[in-house]
């Protein structure tokens, strides 16, 4: 009998369990998903759609599992998705005509390549071009064309060059992506004003393929490499962000910390402290307001994102806050910054509780005493942070505190499991 408390990993219920935690790790993520834009990430169809895409990737690649990221990757790509999903349905109604091949029906000469072309309207454009260099000559027949632009005439069908194009593109990629390329050949960036700049395109497009299709046209490895879109190697890359910076302070949160630690003393009658010291292990991610700062910020620790190997991501840092006025304080609150040097103009952005709010919100980490500081005392420790062994997405914090004040003496060591 499959029984719910079994150990066995390979067990149905074992399995159930996992796939629950897995689930409640990618709501969590996803209900702190671009904040900013929460009029479309938010809203259940989106949120839906992100779940079912993240929960059936990670169960069909358990060797890798949910990674911490992956949510704010996946969502830009839906959201490019559905933009030109909209972008396709309202192009396709101005062009699908001329993505139709309607060569069907058309007679075929011996020589196996079918058309069907007004030469007179073409010879009296031939004429007009001809006599600007003074030789004038009548052509009324396919074969009275140089061979080569025999070719060119036979890359052309009855239904003008925009159909040519319309089926060369559907030929040659994705419905949507031939759509919105037809469409910006034809209108161009400024406009339909532009119409005159797509058909220049056009005849170009047009030539290249008749070269190439002639044997005319030689193209270096580098143009090739290019002009059917292979892969490059880029020989310096730049990462940005480029520069991180981990920060630490301390807060006053007596009201937040007795809902979410010490509710544990009493459900609804029932003693169950023993759960406290586990809620007090796990960091709780929210948006701290600055008045409950206590102390000055402290850098931790900067990181050159760019330049950063395996074993990076595991530290040791020392900190020293300062007590701003006399208060208590509940926990530490970790936050970062981050910049973007290697940009024509430097920029950047931080996550801190005295900056503009960001979908990252702040790290509190609640402390098992409550300290009682006065202004100018000086709280002394170190915080250590290393991704946990068994599930590298978790984070293992230890944060070493000592306090010698005037109302409080201290010293502890606390441990938190980030998840």
């Amino acid at each position: 009998m499959d029984n719910p408390l079994s150990q066995n990993p390979d067990s149905t219920w074992s399995q159930y369990f996992r796939n629950a935690e897995l689930e409640k790790m990618v709501n969590q993520d996803l209900s702190r998903l671009y904040p900013e834009h929460e009029s479309y990430f938010h809203t259940p169809g989106c949120q839906g759609m992100l779940r079912r895409i993240l929960l059936l990737w990670c169960l069909r690649h358990p060797d890798c599992g949910y990674r911490q990221g992956m949510h704010e990757l996946l969502a830009p790509l839906l959201y490019v998705l559905h933009v030109d999903v909209e972008r396709l349905l309202e192009v396709r109604k101005l062009y699908e005509d001329l993505f139709i091949d309607k060569f069907d029906g058309f007679s075929f000469e011996e020589n196996g390549v079918a058309y069907n072309f007004d030469f007179k309207k073409f010879a009296d454009s031939v004429e007009d071009e001809i006599e600007s260099q003074g030789n004038s000559k009548q052509v009324m027949s396919l074969y009275e064309l140089d061979p080569e632009l025999q070719a060119v005439v036979l890359l052309s069908d009855a239904y003008g060059a925009e159909g040519e194009l319309g089926i060369v593109l559907s030929e040659k990629f994705m419905e949507h992506d031939a759509y919105c390329i037809f469409d910006a050949l034809m209108i161009g960036p400024h406009g339909s004003d532009a119409y005159g700049l797509g058909l220049l395109n056009l005849f170009l497009l047009l030539l290249i393929k008749a070269k190439l299709l002639l044997g005319s046209y030689k193209l270096h490895s580098l143009q090739s490499k290019f002009l059917f879109l292979h892969p490059c190697q880029v020989d310096d890359g730049v990462v940005l962000p480029d520069e991180a910076s981990l920060y630490l302070t301390a807060i006053e949160d007596a009201e937040y910390k007795d809902d979410k630690i010490e509710f544990w003393n009493n459900v609804y009658g029932f003693d169950m402290s023993c759960i406290k010291k586990q809620a007090m292990m796990e960091p709780l991610v929210d948006t701290v307001d600055q008045k409950q700062i206590v102390t000055n910020c402290h850098l931790l620790k900067t990181m050159d994102i760019s330049k950063m190997v395996l074993g990076d991501a595991s530290f040791t840092a020392p900190f020293k806050l300062i007590a701003e006025h006399d208060d208590y304080i509940h926990a530490f609150v970790a936050y970062f910054d981050v910049s973007f040097t290697k940009c024509h103009k430097l920029m950047g952005f931080s996550t801190g509780p005295r900056s503009r709010a960001t979908h990252w919100k702040q790290t509190v980490l609640y402390l098992e005493d409550v300290l009682t500081i006065c202004e100018g005392e000086t709280i002394i420790g170190s915080m250590t942070v290393a991704p946990n062994k068994k599930n590298p997405r978790d984070v293992d914090i230890m944060v070493k505190y000592s306090l010698s004040g005037r109302r409080c003496v201290v010293s502890r060591v606390q441990f938190y499991k980030m998840r």
